[in-house]
């Protein structure tokens, strides 16, 4: 996504609104017609010509910056769940994750860029709950350390001094061992993108920085080494992920793309653009373009972005993309809810639309950042809410000798009048487009059924804890298949909670007592069940240890045990406010592995089984 230098693009306001009633201020030829034939919560009509696979997808690289800021997301009845379970039962099936090289600063404290510090890391878990919610995953390589787009595509800082010979390893090795890391994590990645609107530049190398637009000068040698190396990982692991490259423009200079790619004989699957109706046009002329590119160059095609104002407000003081129509090339669609439903509709079907001229080469749409709601300023630069932090200029700087493009301080979001989400996290009716392009029910609350969408119990928030688990138990990892154990039997404060073979010992036995409102005291047998379980320190951070501790009544002495299916509990901690919860240190499968505090996700890591013991 281009950011708030681009050329076409002038920066204006953001905000939520509330739901408007279907109502079209023309353009689109489509429009009236669809409105006629409306159906579902999203107002849109159906779609045809969507294959089984087709991608309804969206782009949430920012959610675990939201989490850990306070966001909490909302069904539209207002009830609360985890926003994976949410997007599932309004009919996302594919989910893109943006990856950075290194988006932290070079020098302590080390603070992030902003905009989600979207790092391996930050992709691994959020890929890992994408899965476990029963999506796939289309991984968004950028090669750099913050954003790529047309107007900037700078190299990693480690890469900066690269010649292009060292740069096609280092897109290869960066390629292979991340997807590798992926892969192993339990991601199920289905097509990988080979650098972000790439228009004719990319990782310091083409274009912008030697007046050749073509990708002759490097730029499709550095996509050839991404496409070789996700065909080395598929061959690995037996897998089929497609190989994508992404430009954007698409109706002014797609076609000579896709013609630049053809003739510098780059072996990728999937020709894809960002496509946003408010800038670039029409849909008919982005099924027109794509379907010419499918026939001409036999290469699938989708739109990796698109997005729609439902508003002009702001709620976060920073301006916004769009904050006015002054900002908007074309005005096709209302700038409501009911205006946003209705543009995504009509994107999904120009992609569609193509597998009438040539089957299953419309491959689908991604919507982008439809979670990224506003967040206090304080939360900004702390956990990268918004577009920008103070140190991602040092980047720039460190790369042009000046700042321009990312920031010298702290920025907030740029893009919450373009979400599917309202101000405080409540899905609107236009996420629920999703679903209503093709027919099927939605799931919109904790409460109600849907008939064709799949939701995951993958979060604490959509699952239920008992209020009869007071008693003993031994607690069984999930992932290793070991016990909760209390490091050497000790009875002493500060003994280390660990994961270890099973033997009965009391070492192994914690006794679960009522705290109030859903949390426990998990007494330790190894202290005669004198002490309890403690986060260290007090903290809410990842990787804060957890060991055995006098009783004094404190909140990171408390617990929430919580059912996430039949059997299965995660375990989350009174400090993090539940947010976070007992976690296998580094996925350890060994005997003394440790036990820390982490943000939960829903992996096996995190997952335990609770065994009566006498």
């Amino acid at each position: 996504m281009r950011r708030n230098i681009l050329k076409k693009v002038v920066a204006g306001v953001l905000t939520v609104a509330t739901v408007v009633s279907l109502c079209f201020t023309g353009g689109n030829k489509s429009t009236t017609a669809n409105a006629a034939s409306a159906s579902g919560l999203s107002g849109v009509s159906k779609v045809s010509n969507m294959p089984s696979n087709f991608a309804r997808g969206v782009d949430i690289s920012e959610v675990i910056a939201l989490e850990k800021a306070g966001v909490a997301y909302k069904y539209y009845d207002g009830s609360s769940g985890d926003i994976f379970d949410i997007l599932a039962g309004a009919g996302v099936n594919y989910v893109r994750i943006r990856i950075w090289n290194n988006p932290y600063d070079s020098s302590s404290p080390y603070k992030g860029y902003g905009a989600g510090n979207t790092d391996l890391w930050n992709a691994k878990v959020l890929g890992k709950r994408a899965t476990d919610a029963g999506m796939k995953v289309y991984i968004d390589f950028h090669y750099s350390d913050f954003w790529a787009d047309p107007a900037k595509q700078f190299a990693p800082k480690e890469w900066a001094n690269y010649s292009l010979a060292y740069k096609k390893d280092a897109v290869y090795n960066f390629t292979y061992d991340s997807l590798c890391e992926l892969l192993d994590y339990g991601v199920n990645v289905g097509m990988v993108q080979i650098g972000n609107e790439t228009n004719g530049s990319m990782c310091g190398v083409g274009g912008l920085y030697d007046g050749t637009w073509n990708l002759s000068s490097g730029v499709a040698d550095l996509m050839k080494q991404g496409c070789y190396a996700v065909d080395d990982v598929n061959s690995a692991y037996g897998k089929s992920m497609l190989k994508v490259l992404h430009f954007t423009d698409l109706l002014s200079n797609g076609e000579w793309y896709a013609k630049c790619a053809y003739e510098q004989g780059i072996d990728y699957d999937v020709f894809a653009t960002s496509f946003y109706p408010m800038w670039h046009g029409s849909t008919s002329d982005l099924a027109t373009t794509l379907t010419n590119i499918a026939k001409t160059y036999n290469k699938k095609v989708m739109v990796a972005e698109t997005a729609y104002p439902y508003t002009f407000d702001n709620y976060d003081n920073e301006g916004n993309m769009v904050g006015s129509s002054s900002a908007m090339n074309y005005s096709n669609y209302s700038v409501s809810v009911s205006g946003q439903a209705q543009a995504l509709r009509d994107v999904f079907n120009a992609v569609a639309s193509v597998n009438s001229t040539k089957s299953g080469y419309g491959l689908g749409a991604f919507y982008w950042a439809p979670e990224w709601v506003p967040t206090s300023s304080s939360a900004w630069g702390t956990y990268g809410t918004g577009w920008a932090s103070s140190s991602s200029g040092n980047y720039e700087k460190a790369m042009t000798g000046s700042v321009s493009m990312y920031s010298s301080y702290d920025k907030g979001c740029s893009w919450d009048n373009m979400t599917l989400f309202d101000k405080n996290g409540q899905a609107m009716k236009s996420l629920y487009v999703f679903n209503d392009i093709r027919g099927v029910a939605s799931t919109t609350g904790t409460g109600s059924s849907s008939s064709g969408s799949s939701s995951s119990s993958s979060s604490s928030s959509s699952s239920s804890s008992s209020s009869s688990l007071e008693g003993t138990y031994y607690i069984k990892s999930k992932y290793s298949g070991l016990y909760l154990d209390i490091a050497n039997g000790s009875s002493a404060n500060n003994a280390n909670l660990q994961q270890w073979s099973y033997n009965g010992c009391d070492a192994q036995k914690f006794k679960l007592v009522s705290a109030g409102n859903g949390y426990y005291y998990i007494y330790t047998g190894a202290s005669g069940y004198s002490k309890v379980l403690d986060v260290a320190k007090k903290s809410s951070a990842d990787g804060a240890n957890i060991a055995q501790y006098t009783y004094n009544g404190a909140t990171n002495q408390k617990f929430k045990v919580v059912q996430v299916s039949s059997g299965v509990y995660a375990i989350q901690t009174g400090v993090s406010s539940a947010k976070s919860c007992l976690d296998v240190y580094n996925w350890s499968t060994a005997a003394g592995g440790n036990i820390a505090q982490w943000t939960y996700w829903g992996g096996d890591c995190q997952l335990w089984y609770l065994e009566k013991a006498n």
